[in-house]
C-alpha cells in the first residue's frame, strides 16, 4: 500500500486541527495558547488516522469522518499533558518540545488538558454527518466516555501508577494497557466503523483488530523506552526503568516482548481478513506500529 494515502490523511488532520484553533478567545488568552501548543506540536496522529482509515476501508466517506476524528486527538493530547505533570510522570519533553507545564505552568497545563477533554465531547456531539442518527451518535458518545473514563484510559493510568509499587502478572499488565492505551485505540477503529455504517461482521472484525493493535502499540512503546533515544522519540527515553514501571520487557524480557508484539501483529492482520477492507490502509498502520522507531 500506498503510504501517500496515509500521509495525505495526516495532512488533512493537521489542517483540521489548525483550523479549529483559528477562533481564539482573547478574554482567556493563555488557555487557547496552551491547548494549541500541545495539539499542534505534531505527533503520529494515530488515533484520528485510525478513524479515517477504518471508515474509508469499510466504504465510508473520509470527508464525513474527518470532523469526528479530531476529537480523538484532543482527548489523547489531554492525556499526554496530564501524564507529563510533576505529580504523574514528571517529564520535561514531549513531541520534541518542552512539556506543556514547563511552558505555561502546572495550573494552566491542567486546565488546558481539562478543556481539551471537554472539547472532544463537544466535537462528537456536533460534528455533521449525513447518515448518523441521534441514537447512533449517543451510542458513540457513551462508548467514548467508557473508553476514556473510570473503566478505560483513566483506570489504566491509575493501574500504571500502582504498578510501579508492585510486580504485576501478564494478565494484569495486559488489562492495564488494554485500558490505558488500548481503549482509545479500539474506540478509534470502532468510531470509523460506525461512521462507515459497518455491519455486525465488520464491526466484530475491526474490534478484534483494534484490541490487538492497542496492545501492540503499548508493547512497542515499552521496547522503545529501552531501545530508543530521546531525539527520535521526542520524549525522554528510559523513564519506565527510572520509575520502576510495569512494562512488557520488564516482565517478559526484551526478546519475548518482541515475540509477543509479533504475535499481536499477526492477530491484528488476521482480523482484517474478516472485514473485507477496500485497500490496505489499516494493514499499513499496523505494520507501522510494529516497526516504528519513535
Amino acid at each position: 500500500m500506498n503510504h501517500t494515502a496515509i500521509d495525505a490523511m495526516v495532512d488533512r488532520v493537521d489542517d483540521a486541527l489548525l483550523e479549529y484553533f483559528r477562533d481564539k478567545d482573547h478574554t482567556c488568552h493563555p488557555l487557547d495558547r496552551a491547548m494549541e501548543y500541545s495539539v499542534l506540536a505534531g505527533g503520529k496522529r494515530m488515533r484520528p488516522l485510525l478513524v479515517l482509515a477504518t471508515c474509508q476501508e469499510l466504504g465510508g466517506s473520509l470527508e464525513d469522518a474527518l470532523p469526528f476524528s479530531i476529537a480523538l486527538e484532543f482527548l489523547h493530547t489531554y492525556s499526554l499533558i496530564h501524564d507529563d505533570l510533576p505529580m504523574m510522570d514528571n517529564d520535561d519533553l514531549r513531541r520534541g518540545k518542552p512539556t506543556n507545564h514547563k511552558v505555561f505552568g502546572e495550573a494552566n497545563a491542567i486546565l488546558a488538558g481539562d478543556a481539551l477533554h471537554t472539547e472532544a465531547f463537544k466535537v462528537l456531539a456536533h460534528a455533521p454527518h449525513p447518515n448518523l442518527t441521534d441514537a447512533a451518535r449517543i451510542k458513540i458518545i457513551e462508548e467514548f466516555a467508557n473508553a476514556c473514563g473510570r473503566r478505560g484510559m483513566v483506570a489504566g493510568q491509575v493501574m500504571d501508577m500502582e504498578g510501579s509499587r508492585r510486580d504485576l502478572d501478564l494478565a494484569t499488565l495486559q488489562l492495564l494497557h488494554e485500558r490505558k492505551t488500548g481503549a482509545l485505540i479500539l474506540f478509534s477503529v470502532r468510531l470509523g466503523a460506525y461512521l462507515a455504517g459497518a455491519n455486525e461482521a465488520q464491526m466484530k472484525a475491526v474490534t478484534k483488530f483494534g484490541r490487538a493493535l492497542g496492545l501492540l502499540f503499548q508493547v512497542v512503546d515499552d521496547l522503545l523506552d529501552i531501545e530508543g533515544d530521546a531525539a527520535q522519540l521526542g520524549k525522554t527515553a528510559g523513564k519506565d526503568l527510572d520509575q520502576n514501571k510495569a512494562t512488557f520487557p520488564k516482565l517478559l524480557g526484551v526478546v519475548e516482548a518482541r515475540n509477543f508484539a509479533d504475535g499481536l501483529l499477526s492477530d491484528a492482520l488476521e482480523a482484517l481478513t474478516l472485514c473485507a477492507p477496500k485497500e490496505k490502509l489499516l494493514e499499513t498502520l499496523a505494520m507501522f506500529v510494529r516497526n516504528r522507531e519513535h
